[in-house]
């Protein structure tokens, strides 16, 4: 009877194989980010970070986001929003004022 054998140094590899092919099972696509007109380039990608966060903090919260035409409460998008807003400040340490009114601007929304 033939047996194949792996070396040693194989092991690993495969158990390491097999645990991101696992993991990226379970990974959900982060929606396209569509940039507001307006804003530098550096600010363009905070934006989508931003979106990144709100996005991430919304499934948290137990939102399907894998509908075409998901719908949320108002307030927790704007408490992700935020959020969001507070995790780009953190890591950044400031925030333009054009992307501060594009993304972060809570009044703005409410004037609809």
């Amino acid at each position: 009877m033939l047996k194949l054998i792996l070396p040693r140094y194989f092991r690993p590899m495969v158990g390491l194989g097999l645990g991101l092919l696992l993991t990226a099972v379970s990974v959900q696509a982060l929606p396209e980010c569509k940039v507001p007109n307006g804003l530098s380039t550096d600010d363009q990608d905070h934006y989508c970070m931003i979106h990144t966060f709100r996005w991430a903090c919304l499934l948290d919260k137990g939102y399907d986001m894998d509908k075409d035409n998901w719908t949320v409460m108002l307030w927790d998008y704007e408490e992700c929003t935020i959020r969001g807003c507070n995790q780009l400040l953190q890591q950044t340490g400031a925030l333009s004022e054009a992307l501060f009114l594009k993304a972060c601007n809570i009044a703005v929304l409410d004037r609809r």
